[in-house]
């Protein structure tokens, strides 16, 4: 009798346990909905190429390093003077 009663329930746990599914919808990365790389500044969001003042210093929005192609942006004091040495 014991035996039967154990074999009854891990049967029916077992049809309870094997309907159950469970489905999580995709994951769709929309390059359009802001997660483009941007630099922050007073809670603003500014594109690669932007400038601004901080105190009496420019500085502009660009590639966190310089072999980066896509990657994160970070604020870089805006070169004022021109490099070319003649």
């Amino acid at each position: 009798m014991l035996k039967s009663l154990v074999w009854g329930l891990l049967c029916l746990s077992a049809m309870t346990t094997a309907n159950t599914i469970s489905t999580r919808p995709p994951v769709e990365l929309n390059i359009a909905s802001g997660l483009e790389p941007v630099c922050f500044y007073a809670d603003q969001r500014y594109s690669k190429g932007s400038v601004i003042e901080m105190g009496k210093q420019l500085f502009v929005c660009e590639r966190e390093q310089s072999f980066e192609q896509n990657g994160r942006l970070s604020w870089h004091p805006f070169p004022l003077e021109s490099n070319d040495k003649r």
